[in-house]
């Protein structure tokens, strides 16, 4: 039985403990967060979730000294990007195979020394762009591969949050460039590494342009928290059960988040939450992705246009068609089942422990992560320059 370590005891941490005991026969030996404060929700979520034997560190060292990398399979790197960088540093220093959950860093800086880094590491480095795993997005692919639609022209992409997902980047430590690396850094970079996935056969990206704002809560209402405010039917009024660090009827916050209850009108937030980028291949062909973080219909589509056809779908509902248009043939596929990010979830995770296994490379490398990253930043330096930003 493989055993693996996490470092970062939040929700995607939690989560990926249940996957790899639950569903992919391994075991959690050790989870180590640093926010003292939320043992009890590591503890609680790990409970209903029936995993037992988990040791729980507040400091990586003494998780490391005591699970070393000769004595575990492999280690996930679940914190808030801003930390990636030194715990990659840290576990790379003590040769553990690694999952880093994406995006892989904030800064231009630091994503650039995570690349020379991985350069040259012989164990497994696997990127948890987790949509790259999705039934939906390798039916996409698979499509692609038998080459009978011609050249792809063009790709368009959307992305909707709820109301209720949209408000938690106005609260959470998310709301902060400063620990994102921007909204289009945290949230797509995945969407836009599936658009570079889905070129990659014919093209890479060269440069980008974009326009993007905050629209929404722009303006104090003199209000601090929801808990005061007279505004009963405010569709921004927060539910504290939403957050992920919530337990026995309290929220466990550290200090990069907001307050409790804060009113999202005039609140710290400086990220956009709204956007749109359009990457161009060296092809002469282009992308569109848009985002919106706050919509009546949650969700991501796509429409991928070709010489000869075209692919569309919707990946919440399941729903892909493909169409020939030389040949007037349209064909259907349904996909049923599918979880968060399309059910990619358990799968990316199951490649890592393969790729331990067998010693191979993961369809998700960090090259593929430094990329995105990369992109997210030029679509952010479209935004204030407006101009067409290069990919250097």
């Amino acid at each position: 039985m493989q055993k693996f370590i996490i470092v970062g005891g939040g929700a995607r941490g939690i989560f990926f403990s249940e996957i790899l005991e639950n569903e992919l026969n391994c075991k959690v030996v050790a989870i180590m967060d640093s926010f003292v404060e939320g043992n009890p929700f590591i503890e609680a979520r790990l409970k209903d979730a029936k995993i037992e034997g988990v040791e729980i560190f507040n400091d990586i060292e003494l998780m490391l000294e005591k699970y070393p990398s000769d004595k575990v399979d492999g280690a996930f790197i679940m914190t808030p990007e801003w930390t990636h960088l030194s715990v990659f540093k840290r576990l790379t220093q003590s040769n553990y195979n690694i999952f880093l959950e994406k995006p892989i860093a904030t800064t231009k800086e630091a994503i650039l020394e995570i690349g020379e880094i991985a350069k040259n590491y012989s164990k497994v480095i696997q990127v948890g762009f987790v949509m790259r795993y999705s039934p939906f997005y390798r039916k996409i692919k698979s499509w692609i591969a038998e080459n009978d639609l011609g050249r792809i022209t063009q790709i368009q992409m959307n992305e909707r949050l709820t109301v209720v997902h949209g408000t938690k980047f106005k609260r959470s430590w998310h709301r902060m460039k400063e620990y994102t690396g921007g909204f289009m850094n945290e949230k797509c970079s995945h969407d836009l590494d599936m658009m570079c996935w889905i070129k990659s056969n014919d093209a890479k990206p060269i440069g980008v342009m974009s326009m993007g704002s905050r629209t929404f809560a722009r303006e104090s209402v003199g209000q601090v928290s929801c808990s005061t405010c007279p505004d009963k039917k405010c569709i921004y009024r927060e539910d504290i059960t939403q957050y992920a660090k919530y337990h026995d009827g309290k929220v466990l916050l550290d200090k990069t988040a907001g307050g409790v209850n804060e009113c999202i009108y005039g609140n710290t937030s400086d990220i956009n939450d709204s956007q749109t980028v359009m990457v161009l291949f060296d092809d002469n062909t282009h992308g569109i992705f848009n985002v919106i973080s706050m919509s009546g219909k949650d969700g991501r589509d796509i429409m991928i246009h070709f010489e000869y056809g075209l692919i569309f779908g919707d990946l919440e509902e399941g729903n892909l068609t493909k169409m020939d248009y030389r040949r007037n043939q349209t064909e259907k596929y349904y996909i049923s089942g599918m979880n968060f990010h399309g059910g990619g979830d358990t799968q990316v995770v199951k490649e890592f422990t393969e790729c331990i296994i067998n010693q191979t490379k993961p369809v998700a490398s960090v090259e593929d992560g430094l990329r995105a990253s990369l992109l997210s930043f030029c679509a952010d330096e479209s935004i204030e320059t407006k101009v067409f930003v290069e990919l250097t």
